[in-house]
């Protein structure tokens, strides 16, 4: 069955918590019907979005802040290793270690302990950790055609891999494959094409069959919207809904091919968290609502098609933002489900 987001709540990612347990459970209050393993920064650097989604990758360097690539005996090994892998399809060979991501295991288990038609996770994409590590060279990895080709096919690994644990867990998979550096597409510091980005985006998304992608700044939306491979396209609605629904035509193509849109409508910033409340957000939602409907699309499958989502991650803030920002999401998205639902909708679990 086509995956329909029915205006469910669920996380970007990354939590503030230091305690695996406690962030498990945090996801499970506030998206019982979509959950999410918590990504945990603050447990440990290598906890840290890049450095999660490469390691184990052969020849990385890390130093400190500073990611660097070398192409040694180590590599070359690896190289073999992972071709074989992907040619065989043995997402082990890219599984993530505890001390690389302490709370997945425990969300794992949850996960049985707690029947859910559906789990997320997620993955830092290609663009963006490739441009934040430097090869021998000094130039970000993702240029170089060689290790552009063993990256990947190494984090399409970690993507199968990541789908294939939750489905044994008894979910299936929803795998965001996530790019925050395209907030720099079409900057002088980027010069990569459209179709350059979305086909080593695509190879990734591959591993697995319902994936999404998260950009949490503006960017140049056709690179999401108009990829066949993606099924879920999420961004900063609190910040960037104006960008966001310039892309009319492109947006209406995506809704109508049964795409859906996560909308980061509640901020993370604790300024702004503070004088936000499920009233106001609701009326935020209800103006952007109806610039979809405009489009020809009745709210109704607008919101079939929907998520409801804090705009970014939540690693770096307080843990009492955190957990404000993870409610309103929940009781915004059973706000709008229940104003919707009666008795041909069908809104809320699937």
């Amino acid at each position: 069955m086509a995956f329909l987001g029915n205006c469910r709540a669920t996380g970007i990612g990354s939590l503030p918590h230091t305690d695996s347990a406690r962030a498990v459970q945090a996801v499970f209050d506030s998206a019982p019907d979509l959950p999410y393993w918590p990504q945990l920064p603050k447990v440990s650097p290598a906890e840290g979005m890049n450095e999660q989604a490469l390691a184990g990758f052969p020849g990385l360097r890390v130093e400190g802040p500073k990611l660097r690539h070398v192409q040694d005996d180590e590599f070359f090994l690896g190289v073999e290793q992972i071709f074989a892998a992907y040619e065989t399809g043995d997402a082990q060979a890219a599984a993530l270690a505890p001390s690389s991501a302490s709370a997945f295991e425990p969300f794992l288990q949850a996960l049985r302990a707690r029947p859910t038609r559906e789990a997320k996770g997620q993955i830092a994409g290609p663009i963006t950790v490739g441009m934040a590590v430097l090869g021998e060279d000094g130039n970000p990895i993702l240029y170089n055609d060689v290790v552009r080709d063993v990256l990947v096919k190494f984090l399409h690994l970690r993507v199968r891999w990541q789908a294939e644990r939750l489905r044994q867990a008894g979910a299936e998979p929803i795998v965001f494959v996530d790019e925050p550096f395209l907030a720099s597409f079409g900057t002088p510091f980027f010069g990569w094409s459209v179709e350059q980005v979305r086909e080593t985006l695509e190879a990734v998304a591959a591993g697995a069959e319902t994936v999404g992608s998260h950009c949490c700044s503006n960017t140049d939306w056709t690179i999401f919207l108009g990829s066949p491979r993606l099924t879920i396209v999420s961004f900063d609605a609190y910040e960037f809904a104006e960008n966001f629904l310039v892309y009319r035509d492109d947006l209406a193509a995506f809704l109508s091919r049964g795409g859906n849109i996560a909308w980061g409508i509640v901020p993370t910033d604790p300024d702004a968290l503070a004088g936000e409340t499920v009233k106001r957000l609701r009326e935020r939602m209800d103006g952007l609502l109806a610039k979809v409907v405009a489009l020809g699309f009745e709210r109704e499958r607008i919101l079939r098609q929907s998520l409801i989502t804090p705009a970014c991650g939540l690693g770096t803030r307080p843990l009492e933002a955190a957990a404000r920002a993870l409610a309103l999401a929940r009781d915004l998205a059973a706000d709008l489900a229940n104003a919707e639902r009666g008795p041909s909708t069908m809104l809320g679990p699937p």
